[in-house]
């Protein structure tokens, strides 16, 4: 019989597989800026894209990358493990949820529920790394569709450029160097 981590650990990488290759419904709604929930603020979505994107990365590759190596630490004990993702795993997928990763959310929230069934740190690693990989592909995929070529609306401003703005516009006085 399986355990109910075994079976989280085995859905986790299963849904991992099925997104490797195709985007997630979940990411494209957000990408095409159609969430149920309309996150965003007065009629756009590109804050809630934005934010979302650097929410991912931040929460694979900056929070779950930490704790699976403390996991691998052997000063570090299960029950330590359990509260730590407790502390930081929470502030990251509520707000990914609202932003549309309803399987993300769905995942970490049975994850911490099962927490308390793990034996063995060696259990908690083995699951701990099918959730990882499968945050890290979410990240993938939103950093490939992520609208970078926004950015040249956004172009560095030359010490010339910034000069011939403040004569322009009568600014007196502005020491911006």
């Amino acid at each position: 019989m399986s355990k109910a981590w075994e079976d989280l650990r085995d859905r986790m990488l299963k849904e991992t597989e099925k997104i490797w290759f195709e985007e997630p419904d979940e990411l494209k709604e957000l990408r095409l800026g159609v969430l149920k929930n309309k996150a965003g603020s007065y009629g756009q979505y590109f804050t809630t894209l934005d934010f979302a994107n650097g929410m991912i990365r931040d929460f694979s590759m900056y929070t779950m990358y930490p704790i699976l190596k403390l996991a691998l630490n052997p000063r570090i004990s299960l029950d330590q493990l359990k509260e730590i993702v407790r502390a930081f795993h929470p502030m990251y997928t509520d707000y990914l949820r609202y932003s549309g990763y309803i399987t993300l959310d769905a995942f970490d929230r049975e994850f911490i529920r099962i927490m308390d069934t793990f034996e063995s740190k060696e259990e908690f690693v083995d699951c701990y790394k099918a959730f990882l990989k499968y945050a890290n592909k979410l990240g993938a995929w939103s950093y490939h569709y992520y609208p970078w070529e926004i950015m040249v609306l956004f172009p560095q401003k030359s010490k010339d450029m910034v000069e011939e703005l403040s004569r322009l516009g009568g600014v007196e006085d502005i020491d911006f160097f």
